[in-house]
């Protein structure tokens, strides 16, 4: 009589689950803020026949719109982005830290400048003032 087992897909079972449990109620509620956010989804980086902005998803036009949309939604949603209302010291270090903390690639000077540009005009501190009275 031969006896049948199950294939080993190389998952363990804990011995004690309890122990994971803070990790794991933390790493929750970091993706629930944004900080573990996996990759935006396709549909968000392009809808095609929406319009150009939607191209971008959803991205202001102007100078930098397209380093930022492509540099940041590599690794994160644009709703990340378009949350924060940074002032350009803020956005600068923020740049920092995903290079030297999150493995992004270092960006060349002059995409530096025009993401800081575009990030600190459209979704700056006070960017919002800046939108309602162009409205």
């Amino acid at each position: 009589h031969e006896q049948l087992h199950a294939p080993d897909f190389g998952v363990r079972v804990l011995k004690r689950p309890r122990l994971y449990l803070p990790a794991a109620i933390a790493a929750a509620a970091l993706a629930g803020w944004g900080v573990l956010s996996p990759a935006a989804p396709a549909a968000e980086r392009t809808t095609p026949g929406t319009g150009e902005a939607e191209e971008y998803g959803g991205l202001p036009e102007g100078p930098g719109r397209e380093e930022v949309f492509y540099n940041c939604q590599a690794c994160h949603s644009l709703a990340i982005v378009k949350q924060q209302g940074l002032n350009r010291d803020s956005w600068d270090e923020s740049l920092v830290m995903m290079v030297e903390e999150r493995e992004m690639d270092p960006l060349d000077p002059e995409d530096r400048k025009l993401i800081l540009d575009y990030l600190t005009t459209h979704y700056g501190r006070d960017s919002s003032k800046r939108r309602r009275k162009i409205r």
